[in-house]
């Protein structure tokens, strides 16, 4: 099972979400990303999940997603974020 975004991917969660990944990120060579449970984003929090997938592929990690929902992928598409943070086997 990937690492769990939750159901709020937003603003109110950054601080929270941006440990937790920071810990994920420090004891594994692969980072898999299960955001399948989003149903709300906004740009903080994709701004996050950007600066997370750049630094893992600066330290020769790979990053992958297990899931995403149709919320996260929307909002990543509103901002022009799909291919870079490698949404794009789940875009429409």
């Amino acid at each position: 099972m990937g690492f769990s975004l939750g159901e709020q991917l937003d603003i109110t969660q950054v601080l929270d979400l941006k440990e937790r990944l920071q810990s994920e990120v420090e004891k594994a060579d692969s980072v898999l990303i299960d955001g399948g449970e989003v149903s709300r984003v906004d740009a903080p929090g994709l701004q996050l999940l950007l600066s997370a997938k750049n630094f893992c592929h600066s330290q020769s990690k790979e990053w992958k997603w297990e899931q995403a929902s149709g919320e996260l992928v929307g909002a990543a598409k509103t901002l022009g974020l799909v291919e870079p943070l490698g949404l794009s086997d789940f875009a429409e």
